[in-house]
């Protein structure tokens, strides 16, 4: 009788699950899509500051829903998710809508005409091309600047691009609804992160905050409009981290099949996502020795069978682009690079300048904005946390009020980024945590930031160091966050705890009243901010 209630008490937790997974993907198409259709209709052209009000009434009706249902008592935890998932999808859809097409991205070029037989450079030139000639480039990707990347992104930007000029828009509105894409992988991003929290069994103000945490970091908006393939990238990187968990718990075929798809997929957008091959393969490892040991041969043969299966199904999909060039262009993977006479050259500085522990002059606490220029910045970790929260910008206009609070937000993010990382090392390496998800996630977390360091030594610029190249690492500090209050701040372990569990909760509540206002700072200097 237990077993039964034990199991109906599951599968109505499932079922409220996939309800919510439901009502999240169906907001976040739906959001995407009216501000697609605001960008074609006379709202595209008022100016900004009516856009604002615009917005900012969107945002007041938000605030008296979310009101109305906290003092009704109706507030629970998936209607909690809902709605920081709903502001976070509403912040993107704003960004989009107050931000141009050429404001605050990364090798984006430009286009220059469905009618011209230009071939243009950037990722806007990259998918220009492909629409207007109708094959991927026939020329040696490394002979144009941004062509040497994977398609994928790509080619999905034409279809939705053909598909607005199919529906009769403009092609310069056709254009500027690129954003559109990064905008709905963005927001995808947000229900992943809270599907990986709920396979970790987080719930309550872990998974609220875990959640919080990956809507309104600034990296994750800005990305957002975005029109080159990094935001696809990390949204195939986190169903890799999902898929990964789940396959820890049920070791199933579909499961493996689906993973070996993400790499697959997250290969032939940006290459980087293989770095999440390393900890996939060591707990693969892990569970062949299990199945050697057993010494059944037909499990043995079964899961040869399976892993073969996954094998043939990840590298004909993420290894076709590296064997195209090969075999077309005799190239090997790699990145131009813009030569040594370039501003951004670090080369000539040693590496634990560029890797090291940062001086204290080195952090420019007091104008923490990345500078581009080696010569002012070329310390790696600096300029990740000036382009993590301000991207590449450089305001020298800012106003004193706005400056002092960039100030306080960014010393509070450099503390709070090593208080996490303390956190997530003190939560994986618990007994509660099982081995299998202490060595994925823990394996994934390191290499992402060996192979980001490895990276900028290869190709030595300051544009080499910025965050976007690890923002996959927001939800490795998401996981750290709910678990943290799984461990520590849950009622039975605060009733049993001593004096060490007492100093863990103090520690996990200043970590969570940081993390709220950092990201109350965070978005008060960008409502404020005339860069939007």
């Amino acid at each position: 009788m237990k077993k039964l209630c034990l199991k109906t008490t599951s599968l109505l937790k499932e079922k409220g699950q996939k309800k919510t997974e439901m009502s999240l993907v169906l907001m976040t198409l739906l959001s995407c899509m009216v501000t697609a259709l605001a960008q074609g209709s006379s709202f595209f052209y008022v100016s900004h500051y009516t856009k604002v009000l615009v917005i900012t009434c969107i945002f007041c009706v938000y605030a008296g829903c979310f009101l109305f249902l906290r003092q009704a008592g109706a507030l629970t935890e998936d209607r909690g998710v809902f709605l920081i998932v709903l502001l976070g999808v509403l912040f993107r859809c704003s960004y989009v809508l107050l931000s141009g097409l050429y404001e605050r991205q990364h090798d984006a070029g430009a286009y220059t005409g469905m009618g011209t037989e230009f071939i243009n450079p950037g990722h806007i030139g990259y998918i220009e091309y492909i629409y207007k000639f109708h094959h991927l480039p026939d020329l040696n990707p490394y002979e144009l600047f941004a062509y040497y990347h994977p398609p994928l992104h790509h080619i999905l930007s034409v279809i939705w691009l053909r598909l607005n000029i199919l529906l009769g828009v403009s092609e310069e509105l056709a254009f500027e609804n690129l954003q559109i894409l990064p905008l709905l992988y963005s927001s995808l991003c947000m229900t992943v992160t809270w599907k990986i929290l709920k396979v970790l069994q987080i719930q309550g103000k872990g998974l609220l905050t875990g959640v919080a945490f990956m809507a309104f970091h600034p990296a994750t908006v800005i990305m957002a409009g975005s029109v080159n393939n990094d935001m696809l990238t990390i949204l195939f990187m986190c169903l890799i981290i999902l898929e990964s968990l789940r396959w820890i718990r049920n070791k199933d075929l579909p499961g493996l099949i689906r993973l070996a798809l993400y790499i697959g997929f997250g290969m032939i957008t940006k290459l980087n996502s293989a770095v999440l091959a390393l900890p996939i393969g060591l707990i693969f490892l892990m569970h062949f020795v299990s199945v050697i040991r057993s010494k059944e041969r037909p499990l043995l043969l079964k899961w040869i069978r399976h892993y073969c299966l996954f094998g043939l199904t990840a590298a004909p999909v993420g290894l076709s682009w590296i064997v195209r060039n090969l075999v077309r262009f005799k190239e090997k993977p790699g990145v131009p690079v813009p030569g040594e006479s370039s501003p951004m050259y670090t080369a000539g500085y040693s590496i634990w300048s560029r890797l090291g522990i940062p001086a204290f002059s080195d952090w420019h606490f007091d104008f923490p904005f990345h500078p581009i220029s080696a010569g002012a910045c070329n310390n790696t970790w600096v300029i990740m946390f000036h382009t993590s929260l301000f991207a590449e910008e450089y305001p020298a206009d800012l106003p004193d009020i706005l400056l002092v609070l960039c100030q306080i937000t960014f010393v509070l993010a450099v503390s709070l980024a090593i208080a996490t990382v303390i956190l997530l090392a003190a939560v994986l390496l618990d007994k509660e945590t099982g081995k299998e998800d202490r060595v994925f996630l823990m394996t994934g977390y390191v290499v992402m930031l060996i192979s980001f360091a490895a990276f900028v030594v290869i190709y030595p610029y300051t544009c080499s160091s910025d965050f976007r190249y690890v923002a996959i690492c927001l939800v490795y500090i998401a996981i750290a966050l709910g678990l943290g209050n799984k461990y520590y701040l849950s009622p039975t372990v605060m009733r049993g705890s001593g004096g060490k569990g007492r100093i863990k909760s103090w520690c996990m509540r200043a970590v969570n009243g940081g993390i709220i206002l950092f990201l109350t700072f965070i978005t008060l200097i960008y409502i404020f901010w005339e860069r939007w």
